[in-house]
């Protein structure tokens, strides 16, 4: 079944490693810095500030932008930055006593970034994140980081890469179980290290195929990922759930979802503990698809 454990990490993972920028309101990874003062993004007010690249999402309390970072020396790295700002009693309260500006968006997805690569889990690169409280209880943090160049979300790679189930035929498709392997055991790594990802649809696992039946795969979207050593068993089957509903259903057979399943608990032959987990798991995407709808 599934264990809880975890590398030895430092209290903050998030700034440990990194150097800060001259305003002290901003971290960043030292291999980037030259880069991000070619592009005039040295400063936390500058990376709060930036339209020089491409709004993908506006929200109330959020911005996704992806940036083209430039410099003299070196090709154009695409960057996906994500600006936050909100304003709550609690910040107010915050920003009135003098009081640091707590847990920021931005600061625990930076941390959930270094935590996830040090424990051997692949995950995009962080570039630099940062945070301020303003006197008026406005919270604002950022996180930047690398963008994944070659690499396809699941969703979009199953629909581009493989037939649909109605074209296959009868027989099995080994690099389809090869990227299924490969998503049960990345899957059964996290969860075991202790982490749940709450948003573990197949869109959040970023693919690039290296050689036929050969694939590279990276988790992103980490600003919910949370770490528990007890009571996880809702969480994993929630993870789950998210899995299935989202694995299109046009492209992944029940014979499919039976061997990731195998893959995830590491077995040949399902056990009954093995059995229940995935009773619950069913009943959860269940629910999902009288709420939701059923997946693509």
């Amino acid at each position: 079944m599934i264990r809880c454990e975890r590398s030895s990490l430092p209290p903050d993972p998030a700034v440990t490693g990194l150097e800060p920028a001259e305003d002290r309101r901003m971290w960043l990874d030292r291999r980037y810095r030259g880069l991000l003062v070619a592009a005039g993004l040295k400063a936390f007010d500058e990376v709060m500030a930036t339209s020089q690249g491409r709004c993908l999402r506006a929200l109330s309390d959020r911005e996704n932008w992806r940036l083209e970072l430039h410099h003299p020396h070196h090709p154009p790295r695409g960057a996906f930055l994500k600006k936050h700002h909100v304003r709550t009693w609690a910040t107010w309260l915050r920003a009135q006593v003098g009081a640091d500006p707590g847990e920021t968006a931005g600061r625990a997805e930076a941390r959930n970034v270094r935590r996830l690569t040090a424990d051997g889990i692949a995950v995009m690169d962080l570039i630099a994140f940062g945070e301020r409280l303003h006197r008026n209880g406005r919270l604002e943090s950022f996180v930047l980081t690398r963008e994944l160049t070659g690499y396809t979300p699941m969703d979009h790679f199953l629909a581009g890469r493989f037939k649909p189930l109605a074209d296959r035929g009868s027989g099995r498709d080994g690099d389809l179980r090869a990227l299924i392997r490969r998503i049960a055991e990345i899957t059964r790594r996290f969860h075991e290290a202790g982490y749940n990802h709450r948003d573990l649809y197949c869109g959040h696992f970023f693919i690039k195929e290296d050689a036929p039946g050969s694939y590279d795969v990276k988790l992103i979207d980490l600003q919910r990922v949370q770490h528990r050593r007890r009571f996880r068993r809702r969480w994993i089957v929630k993870d789950l759930a998210q899995l299935a509903w989202s694995a299109s259903r046009f492209h992944i057979s029940c014979a499919d979802r039976i061997a990731f399943m195998r893959h995830y608990f590491g077995v040949g032959k399902l056990g009954d503990g093995d059995k229940r987990l995935i009773r619950a798991v069913l009943a959860k995407q269940g629910r999902m698809e009288r709420k939701l709808g059923y997946g693509p």
